[in-house]
C-alpha cells in the first residue's frame, strides 16, 4: 500500500518517538515474537527461508501457508523484492500486500515461532537508512538483509536497541575485512557460484568456512540460477540436491533455503498439489509439488525436513568447534567431520560423506582417522539418504550413486 504524503510524516513522527530511550526497547505489538528478551541467540545456526512474495501469492499468500513453511524447521523468513523501487524504501510493492498483511504476516509468524525479515534493497541515493530501519522495525520486522555494509555498524545499532534481538544480515566481501560492530550475519554466498559437483571444488568452499564468523550460507538465492539447474545432471536432481543440502545444514553455520529449494524447483511458484484419484502409490515419485514429496519418505523435501531437525538438535553438527575435511577428491567423494573440543564415546565426532558421482563408491576412511588421531573403527547412522540400514565399517564404506551417509564415530 502506497502511503500518502500525511501518512507519511506520521509514520516517521512515530518512528522517531518509538526509537526514544523511554521506547526504544518495545516491538510493535506486545505477545510477537521476539518481544522481551531470550537467553538464547536465536540467529545462530538458523535456518532462514527467503521469499519472494511475487511468486507466493503475496504476503497473504505467505501466511496461508505458516504451517509448510514451520514444518521445514524455519527459524526466521526474510522477504525479497518486498518494496515497489528504490525510491519507495518505506513502502510495500502494492502488488504483494499491504501494511496490515504484513502485521497479520507477523502476527501468525509470531505464533510459529519464526521471526520476518525484510531485503532492504538498494536504497536510492540521499535516502537515510536509519529512518528507514526505525520504521520497520516499528512495525515488528526481526531485521534487515542490506546491499551495502557502509551503513551496517549504524543499523546494527539502531536495531540492537529493540527487544528481541533484531539483527542486520550483510553479504559477506572476502576482499575487505568486516568492521567492528558489523552485521550479525553475513551472508556467504560463494557456493551458489559453484557451477560443477566436483568434490575438490565444494572442499575448498568448505574450507574456507570459517567458525570464528558467524555465516549464513546459501547456494540458492533470487539472482542466481538454481542449484538444481547448475549441478543437476536431469536424473538424479533430487539425489544431488540431497548432497547440497548436506552442505547447507550438516555444519555450524546458519543456513539460508530459497523458496522451491526444498522442492527441487528449477523455477516458478511452488505447486501445492491436491490428492490425486486412487492410491498414493500412483502419485509419481518425481513429482516436485509439496502434496506429493509429503507423501513420499524419501523426497527431497523430506530430506530438507529432516536434515535440519538435526541441524538443530544434534550440538556436534551446529556447534562443535572444528570442521576437518577429508580428500577423497580422486573418487569424487566429499567428506568431512564435526570434532567436539573433547571427544568422548557419548560425544563422538560426526562423519558426513556425500558421493557425488553416479558410481558405487568403495571407500576407506581409516588412515583419515589414524593421521587425525580418532579412536573408531566404525560409524553408527545418524542419518542417511539411501535405504541402508546399520552401522557402516570405516575400512569398507560402500555408497550408493550420490547417497549421503551421516554417522557417529564407533569403536
Amino acid at each position: 500500500m502506497l502511503i500518502t504524503r500525511s501518512k507519511f510524516f506520521l509514520a516517521l513522527l512515530v518512528a522517531g518517538l518509538l526509537s526514544s530511550p523511554a521506547y526504544s526497547q518495545e516491538l510493535a505489538r506486545p505477545g510477537w515474537a521476539g518481544f522481551g528478551t531470550a537467553s538464547q541467540i536465536w540467529w545462530k545456526g538458523a535456518s532462514v527461508y527467503e521469499i519472494d512474495p511475487h511468486s507466493f501469492g503475496g504476503l497473504a499468500g505467505i501466511t496461508q501457508h505458516l504451517d509448510y513453511i514451520h514444518s521445514l524447521g524455519t527459524d526466521a523468513v526474510l522477504l525479497t523484492r518486498f518494496q515497489p523501487d528504490a525510491a519507495h524504501p518505506q513502502d510495500i510493492d502494492p502488488a504483494i500486500g499491504t501494511l496490515d498483511d504484513l502485521e497479520e504476516l507477523i502476527h501468525q509468524a509470531s505464533n510459529h515461532n519464526m521471526r520476518i525479515l525484510i531485503d532492504l534493497g538498494v536504497l536510492a541515493p540521499a535516502t537515510d537508512p536509519t529512518s528507514i530501519a526505525r520504521y520497520w522495525l516499528n512495525q515488528g520486522v526481526a531485521g534487515f538483509h542490506i546491499s551495502s555494509l557502509d551503513e551496517a555498524a549504524q543499523l546494527r545499532k539502531i536495531a540492537s536497541s529493540y527487544k528481541g534481538q533484531r539483527i542486520v544480515i550483510g553479504d559477506l566481501d572476502t576482499a575487505n575485512p568486516i568492521k567492528q560492530g558489523g552485521p550479525q550475519l553475513l551472508l556467504d554466498a560463494r557456493l551458489s557460484k559453484v557451477n560443477q559437483l566436483s568434490a575438490a571444488a565444494l572442499r575448498t568452499e568448505l574450507e574456507a568456512v570459517q567458525p570464528t564468523q558467524d555465516l549464513l550460507l546459501a547456494t540458492d538465492g533470487p539472482s542466481t540460477p538454481r542449484s538444481i539447474t547448475r549441478l543437476g545432471d536431469g536424473q538424479h536432481d533430487a539425489d544431488i540436491a540431497k548432497a547440497v543440502a548436506t552442505l547447507l545444514f550438516a555444519n555450524h553455520t546458519s543456513a539460508l533455503i530459497y523458496s522451491g529449494q526444498e522442492l527441487g524447483l528449477p523455477s516458478g511458484e511452488i505447486k501445492w498439489g491436491t490428492p490425486a484419484t486412487g492410491a498414493l502409490s500412483k502419485i509419481p515419485d518425481n513429482s516436485r509439488s509439496v502434496f506429493a514429496q509429503e507423501a513420499n519418505p524419501d523426497s527431497l523435501l523430506s530430506w530438507y525436513r529432516r536434515l535440519i531437525a538435526l541441524h538443530h538438535s544434534n550440538a556436534t553438527i551446529n556447534s562443535a568447534p572444528t570442521t576437518i575435511t577429508l580428500d577423497h577428491d580422486s573418487e569424487n567423494v566429499l567428506a568431512w567431520i564435526r570434532k567436539p573440543q573433547v571427544p568422548t564415546y557419548k560425544n563422538p565426532p560426526v562423519v558426513i560423506v556425500c558421493n557425488l558421482s553416479a558410481q558405487t563408491v568403495h571407500l576407506s576412511l581409516v588412515d583419515d582417522m589414524k593421521k587425525l588421531h580418532l579412536r573408531g573403527s566404525f560409524l553408527r547412522p545418524i542419518l542417511r539418504s539411501d535405504n541402508g540400514m546399520g552401522p557402516m565399517s570405516l575400512d569398507s564404506m560402500t555408497l550408493a550413486p550420490f547417497a549421503v551417509y551421516i554417522g557417529g564415530l564407533g569403536y
